[in-house]
């Protein structure tokens, strides 16, 4: 009697084992596949990608994908308030949109990225063309132009009319243009930071 209750106890107590056994590594599987953050055998990025302001995880800062260490589709920031705050939108060149937003969800600024890696080298990410910033109005700001993540052109707008003009060479102004009712109103000329002339057109 005693021996029959001892196998008893023995086998219970593997099946038991062995459902608890497997439950979770399932459940692990499960997590493992679709908790983001992973690493290819490269060390690369891949996958969802998702970081967090706080150590709790409930604070987003972005949300994203990689591949094999490449940013793809869309990637969203999020400032400490939990506002969306610049969404980048990835085509498979690496050419990126990227936009900024109001705290109201309306655009606040707008261009083309350009993102390059390559075997060897470190990845790069730079701003080129046109972009566009916007007051909370809708109305046009400023318009700067890149060339390589290098600033070229800066425009500024008042109430929709342009006011001034810059040109840059190396990070530094070469001339400005003032404009007055959508009109040339003078010419300032620099060299190595100096104004080396002015001229009125009016």
């Amino acid at each position: 009697m005693r021996l029959s209750r001892f196998l008893l106890m023995c086998s219970l107590t593997a099946l038991l084992g062995a459902c608890a056994g497997s439950k979770p590594s399932s459940q692990a599987g499960r997590r493992g596949f679709w908790r983001p953050n992973h690493f290819d055998r490269h060390g690369r990025e891949n996958g969802r990608w998702r970081t967090y302001y706080d150590d709790y995880n409930k604070q987003p800062f972005t949300t994203g994908r990689y591949r094999h260490g490449r940013p793809v589709r869309t990637f969203n920031y999020y400032n400490p308030l939990g506002q969306l705050d610049r969404t980048e939108q990835y085509q498979k060149d690496g050419l990126c949109e990227v936009t900024y937003w109001h705290p109201d969800g309306r655009m606040a600024r707008k261009g083309t990225a350009q993102w390059v890696t390559g075997k060897g080298r470190a990845p790069r990410f730079f701003w080129y063309g046109a972009w566009t910033s916007y007051d909370p109005a809708g109305q046009i700001t400023d318009v700067q132009t890149y060339t390589d993540g290098t600033i070229t052109r800066a425009e500024k707008y008042e109430n929709g009319q342009l006011t001034q003009v810059d040109i840059y060479e190396n990070n530094k102004t070469t001339r400005t243009e003032t404009f007055q009712n959508g009109q040339l109103l003078k010419v300032e000329t620099f060299e190595k930071g100096l104004r080396t002339g002015t001229t009125n057109t009016l």
